[in-house]
């Protein structure tokens, strides 16, 4: 179980934690000391595509494209220039598309200006879901079950991942969350979480005449090669992501 002081995020972006916010221009960096974050996320209106560079690692510094080296992405017949984004402490370059739908084929090109090479990484977008339940305003006790449902998919290329997150009041009127990830789940549409097997909820710091805010986060995932031109560890992957409708937990009746 993880208490921590803000809300779930994307468990992919988890990653992002512990990068430097130091910067290296690319000119000059060989292609396999590039290590390549490249991913395709969804919430079902339309797909962001978003490719992170950095030396050697996840950790190395954040690299900005020199010269004329390029990132593009292009899905149904339509190409687009990855723009620079630094807004978060860090650098990748993103951009939007308006598809979603099952098996769409993104590819994203890094073409190298000086060696005049060109990488290209496809990704397929797993099948788009709902989440039929928790339901908006539904109240659950600290030891009730929380029955989450949505969508099923039988792909077998596919991963599912799940995060609970419940957000309460301290006695100081500050935010204390409580976290639990469920990961590499079966996809059938359905998971049960008992409250009363989750740490957390008996902690005195904790207000019980307020009521707790959760919801829930879930991410289907397909992977894809990663071309081998890059560094060691680099990843590549395609995401549909949907949060649920915000629910509460009481902590006393």
């Amino acid at each position: 179980m993880n208490i921590k002081s803000f809300s779930a995020i994307s468990i992919s972006m988890l990653v992002l934690s512990g990068c430097s916010t130091e910067t290296t221009e690319s000119k000059g960096i060989q292609t396999d000391a590039i290590w390549a974050d490249i991913y395709v996320t969804s919430q079902g209106k339309d797909s962001r595509v978003i490719a992170e560079l950095n030396v050697s690692s996840r950790n190395g510094n954040n690299i900005k494209l020199s010269n004329n080296d390029k990132l593009q992405a292009s899905a149904l017949g339509v190409t687009k220039d990855l723009e620079i984004d630094d807004s978060f402490l860090d650098i990748d370059y993103r951009a939007n598309f308006n598809v979603a739908d099952k098996d769409t084929k993104f590819t994203v090109t890094f073409s190298r200006s000086e060696t005049n090479d060109i990488i290209r990484t496809n990704l397929n977008l797993p099948a788009p879901f709902t989440i039929f339940t928790p339901q908006q305003n539904q109240s659950f006790y600290k030891t009730d079950t929380v029955d989450v449902s949505w969508t099923a998919d039988t792909a077998t290329d596919t991963r599912l991942d799940v995060v609970l997150s419940v957000r309460c009041k301290n006695n100081e009127g500050n935010e204390q969350s409580i976290v639990e990830s469920f990961r590499d789940i079966q996809d059938d549409g359905n998971l049960s979480i008992d409250l009363a097997s989750l740490e957390g909820f008996e902690q005195d710091i904790l207000n019980t005449k307020k009521a707790c805010q959760g919801d829930v986060y879930i991410e289907r995932i397909r992977y894809s090669t990663v071309p081998s031109e890059y560094a060691q560890g680099s990843r590549a992957r395609a995401i549909q992501e949907r949060y649920s409708d915000t629910f509460e937990v009481l902590l006393s009746r």
